[in-house]
């Protein structure tokens, strides 16, 4: 299906997904991790022979992708001592899929200008399960031809490929998309608490929300969490401490003051060590709820 060796570095869940999702498309694919447990895991679970290393996997694969979790393994998977670039060659593609920080992979990136690789970004918007239904969105930089080439293996995956601009646009994209979700979340949160403690039925006033679409959104998360006095996510405090932090730090360099993100990360940091923290991204919900003493429950 493609004329490329594809490759993944990196084991945990998105790099295995991503293992996966190759395997039922067809797309024949060798994997490694610098990490030894991680490799005895995908072998324990029936996986193919992996590469030893990342140095190994770089002597016959020109498609890398790069799945790692964070900006210290990706470093190390690239440029430590059994990483891809002693032994990448010319010509080479790294896919940078990577949970890591605007700035790591840009580094990363023109640490290998000399060796000839063709870097690009591919930070996926969404999660497991929508990689391997093939519905993931990809934010991306890089060489647009690379990415044309490219693109028939991105469409196993993805179902939109998305250009934001320069290296480093991909992870701040996705941070900036997690901040923009919290704040609605926390800014419509405190309009319920409002209506709550005045007497108002908050099912029906979220119901006649103009931001309220068919397809659900905000006002349907908060129908099915926060009124419902669950507050569960899938994403985690940390993660949304991570993605504001991200945010806040390009404010600072771009010169833009940022009124309401310091705000929701005060609350967020409280949120995170109250006695009812659940480690999830809408415990603020929960902790905002409770400091106002609004007792949200299945009939809101």
């Amino acid at each position: 299906m493609t004329d490329f060796s594809v490759g993944i570095v990196g084991l945990d869940s998105l790099g295995d997904a991503l293992n996966r999702r190759f395997d039922a498309q067809g797309i024949g694919n060798t994997v490694t991790d610098i990490n030894p447990r991680l490799l005895q895991a995908h072998i324990a679970g029936g996986g193919s022979a992996p590469a030893g290393s990342p140095y190994d996997l770089a002597q016959f694969c020109d498609l890398i992708f790069l799945a790692e979790t964070n900006d210290d393994t990706l470093r190390e998977s690239v440029l430590g001592p059994i990483g891809l670039v002693h032994a990448v060659r010319a010509g080479t593609v790294l896919v940078d899929m990577s949970d890591a920080s605007p700035q790591a992979g840009a580094a990363i990136a023109r640490a290998l200008y000399s060796k000839g690789v063709i870097w690009i970004e591919a930070t996926p918007v969404g999660g497991i399960a929508e990689l391997r239904s093939g519905t993931l969105t990809l934010l991306t930089a890089g060489p647009a031809d690379t990415l044309a080439s490219i693109a028939p293996v991105l469409r196993t995956f993805a179902a939109k490929v998305l250009q934001l601009g320069d290296l480093g646009a991909g992870p701040l994209g996705k941070a900036l998309a997690s901040a923009f979700a919290a704040l609605s979340v926390a800014i419509h949160t405190e309009m319920l608490i409002i209506a709550k403690m005045a007497r108002l039925d908050t099912t029906a006033l979220l119901e006649a929300l103009p931001l309220l679409a068919p397809d659900g959104g905000v006002p349907a998360l908060l129908a099915s969490e926060v009124l419902a006095g669950r507050s569960e996510t899938t994403m985690s405090s940390k993660r949304l401490q991570d993605d504001i932090g991200r945010v806040l730090d390009a404010a600072r360099t771009a010169g833009v003051p940022a009124m309401f993100l310091p705000l929701l990360q005060a609350a967020s940091l409280a949120a995170m060590h109250s006695p009812q923290a659940t480690g999830g991204a809408l415990d603020v919900a929960r902790w905002m709820a409770d400091n106002a003493g609004a007792d949200f429950g299945l009939s809101g």
